[in-house]
């Protein structure tokens, strides 16, 4: 469940709406704001609303945005009962978000507010998805820096579709987008990814990621850990398979392994010395069963593919109304 705090009247349809996840960001979030709110007005003038969504913090983050929003009617408050996650943060804001254009950024300044104005000119331009892709992140730890690269590799050999390297939930969508995003309704997510595999047109903004403001990451090495996981098991059937692969392996050199010491020690008497002892053997036929197990469990995985496939719920397709001529009824 969640408590939304609503600051109206203001503009039902903005162009702009900014979704804001944040947990235990008290501490820098009044100066976060103000930069914000420069560089928003700067760009739309007051065309703007802002969804902050925070995810049970336990500070006085919730009692901050409250005071902001007192002093200003185009802030928004989505409040969770419990610390749910970024990636569920980031889906309520993007529901409740009304703008033609929906920016995602974070709370912890790590994601520059200068570059809004290039993420609405991207988007005035007719790119439908504005991502924006950090080259570099002051005071990233190694784990972090390394595990991102071997992610992206990983990801993207085993996945139908390309991750770009660094890309960030720093990015905006426009209004088809939103509506389609809305349809997916797995619950262990990657934002990003599901975005990325919504198609759109996109364009790419580079960034230097900002150093945070104050405090830690959210995102510690259990948390990082759990969201490739998630990734993995969310938008690529492909571990499934492993085994099944690994299973015909084996069973195709063991097999072959095995004729071929049938043939040479027992029909032909041992004509090139290989002197196999019954031990050896035995080692190659359990070989062979071990092939025969993991070669069922490949198709096993084929079946549970299919089921994970229908459990999420993806729409068959997703159209892309700038690009289609067809007529309708809204």
């Amino acid at each position: 469940m969640t408590e939304k705090l609503y600051q109206m009247p203001h503009t039902l349809n903005p162009i702009l709406s900014v979704v804001v996840p944040l947990y235990n960001e008290a501490a820098g979030l009044n100066v976060f704001h103000k930069s914000l709110l420069t560089v928003i007005t700067k760009t739309v003038g007051d065309n703007y609303e802002i969804v902050y969504c925070d995810d049970g913090s336990t500070d006085d983050t919730n009692k901050i945005v409250r005071a902001i929003a007192k002093s200003s009617p185009r802030v928004e408050l989505i409040s969770f009962s419990r610390n749910f996650g970024k990636e569920s943060a980031l889906a309520a804001g993007i529901a409740e978000a009304n703008g033609q254009a929906i920016l995602m950024i974070d709370g912890d300044g790590q994601h520059p507010v200068s570059l809004i104005p290039e993420f609405l000119s991207a988007w005035r331009s007719g790119s439908q998805v504005v991502v924006g892709v950090r080259t570099n992140n002051l005071n990233e730890g190694w784990f972090k820096r390394v595990g991102s690269k071997n992610f992206y590799r990983l990801f993207n050999r085993l996945s139908q579709q390309d991750l770009v390297p660094g890309s960030s939930d720093f990015r905006l969508i426009d209004r088809e987008v939103q509506k389609a995003f809305l349809e997916l309704h797995e619950s262990d997510r990657m934002t990003r990814a599901l975005i990325d595999w919504l198609g759109f047109e996109r364009n790419f903004i580079e960034y230097q990621a900002n150093a945070r403001m104050h405090g830690i990451a959210g995102y510690n090495r259990r948390k990082l850990i759990q969201l490739a996981t998630n990734s993995f098991v969310s938008l690529t059937s492909v571990p499934l398979y492993l085994f099944g692969y690994l299973g015909i392996l084996i069973t195709g050199v063991s097999l072959v392994s095995g004729l071929t010491i049938f043939v040479e020690q027992l029909l032909l008497n041992d004509p090139l010395g290989w002197k196999f002892t019954g031990t050896a053997m035995l080692s190659i036929l359990l070989l062979f069963l071990v092939g025969v197990v993991l070669l069922s469990q490949g198709v096993l995985a084929l079946y549970i593919s299919h089921i994970h496939s229908q459990s999420r719920g993806r729409p068959l397709y997703v159209i892309d109304d700038k690009k289609s001529l067809r007529s309708r009824s809204e």
